[in-house]
């Protein structure tokens, strides 16, 4: 029995499909949400992303009906749902004023901190989240 080799078009056959493949994947990680909302019509609640502070700590980013929540949870207290605007043009607005407002009393205190560049509304959302349960933090 003899042993055939791998002729040109099989390896123009594999590499096409893995380029097929590879092709899918981008665009699939692109439109993740086209595809969700195709996908998942008769979910209500979508998880969009979840971030770890610590071992006891976590931040979820949720969707319910179109609108998003952020799910603030630690071990030992109760969880907290925040509202969270997005890329909404007024909330941006908002996390600059407040940050300008934690800035003022930071320099009355002789606490500067300055950040360059535009603001991070997830940070905003942390220590507003911060601020609302005081037993939500990470220890020092």
């Amino acid at each position: 029995m003899q042993v055939q080799d791998i002729s040109l078009t099989q390896i123009v056959v594999v590499l096409l499909f893995l380029g097929t493949l590879i092709l899918l994947q981008q665009l699939l990680k692109n439109n993740k949400f086209n595809f969700q909302d195709r996908l998942n019509k008769k979910k209500r609640m979508i998880l969009i992303e979840e971030f770890t502070l610590s071992n006891s700590e976590r931040i979820r980013l949720i969707r319910v009906d179109g609108s998003d929540y952020l799910y603030c949870s630690a071990k030992g207290s109760s969880p907290t749902i925040i509202p969270h605007q997005g890329k909404d043009i007024n909330s941006i607005k908002q996390n600059v004023e407040l940050k300008k407002l934690v800035r003022d009393k930071h320099e009355d205190t002789g606490n500067e901190r300055e950040q360059k560049g535009t603001p991070n509304i997830l940070s905003a959302a942390i220590s507003n989240a911060r601020k609302m349960n005081p037993k939500l933090g990470l220890k020092r």
